[in-house]
């Protein structure tokens, strides 16, 4: 591997680990929650960040879950008058204890229609948002071109700071005349913060092999190192999920005197957590 990107992975890990030692708990979420502390405990939940939060059940049915998401069963409906107390939260999905000791989880988009009771008025939305923006980790799969040919790549991003995340990538590109593999890392820049709008920026370094087919003659495998600058767009959509879009500019360092550019354009979906 080139000596380029050797420094370039050495610096990102670094940078990651000393970003992982030094992550703390916040003391804010290990907050108690009114009367509902014998709920079981879950690392993946986040207390909900007041004293208490009271929903007033209005006008429709809100069906309660045993687990957050739509693929566990439902085991409840909380009925016109009905009072339910938010407790906990995991990304889109709350944990909620009604007036008469059932317990169950409610997708955001129910409880954003309820009569606030009692609390700060807390905008579900927001709380979600704020996954978005505090999440580690996404995994991505794109489709689009490299140059004239159709490719298809994946990446994995760690989350360094704020404004900042590490991403690896591996795609492959076909014509009828070899297959291209193309692989490396780099470094996102995230220069606003909107509400469901991220656009970025980025450098990457890595290496494109060209693996010529069999029916060529005289072809051989060669390995060329590649430095790109991509502009790109996330949206987030709904629950963990986002879409993305993305341009890149690859410059092929094919040898001393000769460089050749190729546009990278990808459309995909990403999962945070």
């Amino acid at each position: 591997m080139a000596q380029p990107l050797r420094f370039l992975i050495f610096l990102i890990g670094c940078v990651c680990s000393a970003a992982l030692n030094a992550e703390t708990l916040d003391p804010a979420s290990q907050s108690s929650v009114s009367t509902t502390q014998t709920l079981v405990e879950s690392t993946l939940d986040e207390p909900i960040q007041s004293d208490r939060v009271l929903l007033k059940v209005e006008g429709t049915f809100v069906d309660l879950y045993t687990g957050p998401g739509y693929g566990y069963p439902k085991h409840y409906s909380a009925k016109q008058g009905e009072i339910l107390e938010v407790v906990r939260r995991r990304t889109s999905w709350y944990r909620v204890v009604t007036d008469n000791g059932t317990e169950g989880w409610v997708e955001e988009e129910q409880l954003s229609s309820l009569e606030l009771v009692y609390g700060d008025g807390k905008d579900f939305e927001e709380a979600v948002l704020e996954d978005f923006y505090d999440a580690r980790f996404e995994i991505s799969v794109f489709v689009g071109g490299l140059a004239q040919d159709t490719q298809f790549n994946g990446r994995l991003g760690y989350k360094i700071s704020e404004f900042l995340e590490a991403e690896a990538f591996y795609g492959q590109a076909f014509n009828d005349f070899a297959d291209t593999r193309f692989y490396g890392i780099g470094i996102q820049g995230k220069p606003l913060r909107g509400r469901r709008w991220e656009p970025y920026f980025g450098l990457s370094m890595g290496e494109l092999e060209n693996d010529p087919n069999s029916t060529v003659i005289g072809g051989q495998t060669t390995t060329d190192e590649i430095t790109m600058a991509q502009i790109g767009m996330r949206f987030y959509f709904t629950r963990n999920f986002v879409l993305r879009a993305e341009f890149g500019r690859m410059l092929l360092h094919v040898d001393d005197d000769r460089r050749d550019d190729l546009d990278l354009v990808s459309v995909g979906i990403g999962a945070f957590f």
